[in-house]
């Protein structure tokens, strides 16, 4: 089964979808929220569910635009959750000015799960006043190490190719190491623009050095992509966010990648993909 965890613009709150093939993805809870924000700003941005050490699903959100904190909740069936929490991520680091998109991936080589989010740090400056959700903004790649998720490591920079990237996503490769898919943040919120697409680079070890670059692998304007495997594929699905819409891509080396049809919510924004095995059981359609 495969559990599809996204936001709208209507309603910035945890939104669940579901599918047995990979292919025609089912809205949950008859497309209304499954859970709202509690706590900071109250909103579920960019929402990311995976499964910790503990066993327990745990939810990521990016808390609003200007918040250098993420908001933390678990479950043990993707119907109730606990109370939600927000996760300092850059304290300590001068000018952090938010902290968009995290996600988590488990390195099994250490046992360490590795928090990525994106974030603007500017010393000096604070985000007020900067038109965050219509103007692009330098951002790089950071994460933090956690074994609990009680207690995390100090925040670093983890992927900074010398220019502006957001929304990184991680998977762990058969047979050793990751990929990782991100969006190039330069270029305008114009479909003409150059950039705003997303690109793919391999690591054996958290952190680089990064190899094999591959990209871009979509069109511009997309954002947002989220990759899992369906069969002996790779699929990657992404936001056509100024066209209200969502692509797909798919491949069978992480290398090469062509378009492919899914049948995915309407308004869905920034969508993450949990592949489960057995099957949970979710909240009512």
């Amino acid at each position: 089964m495969y559990v599809v965890s996204y936001f709208t613009d209507a309603d910035e709150a945890l939104h669940l979808a579901y599918s047995h093939d990979g292919e025609e993805f089912a809205a949950v809870n008859e497309g209304r929220p499954v859970l709202r924000g509690t706590v900071g700003t109250g909103r579920l941005r960019d929402p990311f569910i995976g499964v910790g050490p503990d066993g327990l699903f745990h939810l990521l959100a990016t808390d609003g635009w200007t918040s250098p904190f993420i908001v933390h909740a678990t479950s043990g069936d993707l119907h109730t959750w606990s109370e939600q929490e927000l996760i300092p991520v850059m304290a300590g680091v001068e000018g952090a000015h938010n902290a968009w998109a995290p996600e988590f991936f488990l390195d099994r080589g250490t046992g360490l799960y590795h928090l990525i989010w994106s974030s603007v740090v500017d010393s000096g400056t604070t985000a007020e006043g900067r038109d965050y959700e219509h103007i692009g903004q330098d951002h790089r790649i950071w994460h933090c190490t956690t074994e609990d998720f009680t207690t995390f490591s100090a925040p670093g920079l983890f992927f900074d190719p010398g220019h502006s990237v957001i929304d990184a996503t991680v998977r762990e490769v058969d047979g050793g190491g990751f990929l990782m898919a991100f969006k190039d943040e330069r270029g305008t919120n114009d479909l003409a623009t150059a950039h705003k697409d997303i690109h793919l680079v391999a690591f054996d070890t958290p952190g680089g050095p990064y190899t094999r670059g591959t990209g871009p692998v979509t069109p511009p304007v997309v954002e947002g992509p989220s990759i899992f495997r369906r069969g002996d594929e790779w699929i990657m699905i992404f936001d056509h966010f100024l066209e209200g819409r969502y692509g797909a891509a798919r491949s069978k080396d992480g290398r090469d990648w062509e378009p492919v049809s899914l049948a995915l919510p309407p308004r869905m924004r920034h969508a993450s993909v949990l592949e489960l095995s057995p099957p949970a059981s979710l909240p009512p359609r």
